[in-house]
């Protein structure tokens, strides 16, 4: 079964407050988005058909990039769209109705092996899907109001990419008017009727988008 991969850096990373689009920001020599895309070829192989999708006004430093730091090991880059959902979508329209793919972040540099290869073959399982996820570690409060209250952490997960999904499935289910309900790929993919399977993330898998999780993220490269 072929694999594919959408990596969305749809964004220009306004909350890093850096003049630089934070899949770009440089950390120990390379540009995060490397980083990132070096996990997947480290896991799954060259065999891997990979699609970038990026603002348009960044594939000029795009192409830069890659001349200055090598190629980042992508087969095509496609425009990113208004929202989220719309760049997958535009991701999506790139690829074949078959296989199945993982839908990734760009700033999450640290998904390890063991969870792309889990995701990956969980959703060939005849699942058609695998989310991975980690226990909350705080504790949780649901605000109403004025008030508020605390919630069972026990039965809740924080969310991860690779998200990964039969190809015909999930192409299927994109097919509908954008919804502000739809906060993810699982979302989308609950929404036209799928049963969600969550499979183990790791903690390490950040997504880098503040300041401050530059400093994580260049902890863990130095360990």
């Amino acid at each position: 079964m072929e694999r594919h991969l959408i990596v969305v850096a749809g964004g220009t990373g306004t909350r890093m407050r850096t003049p630089v689009a934070k899949q770009f920001i440089e950390l120990e020599g390379l540009p995060l988005m490397w980083w990132t895309l070096r996990r997947f070829r480290a896991a799954l192989g060259d065999d891997l058909d990979v699609t970038l999708v990026l603002f348009d006004g960044l594939f000029d430093t795009f192409k830069e990039l890659e001349q200055v730091h090598g190629p980042a090991g992508t087969n095509r880059i496609v425009p990113g769209g208004a929202e989220r959902f719309h760049s997958v979508q535009a991701g999506l329209a790139a690829l074949p109705n078959s296989g199945v793919v993982g839908i990734h972040d760009a700033v999450r540099p640290f998904v390890d092996v063991e969870t792309i290869r889990r995701c990956y073959a969980t959703a060939a399982g005849g699942t058609g899907c695998a989310i991975p996820v980690v226990p909350v570690k705080d504790s949780i409060r649901e605000v109403h109001g004025a008030g508020s209250h605390a919630l069972d952490r026990s039965g809740l997960r924080a969310v991860q990419t690779p998200q990964c999904f039969d190809l015909g499935q999930i192409k299927g289910a994109y097919n509908v008017p954008y919804d502000s309900r739809f906060t993810d790929d699982a979302s989308v993919f609950e929404y036209a009727g799928h049963a969600i399977t969550l499979v183990d993330g790791n903690p390490e898998n950040i997504k880098v988008t503040t300041p401050e999780d530059l400093v994580i993220a260049s902890a863990f490269l130095n360990s």
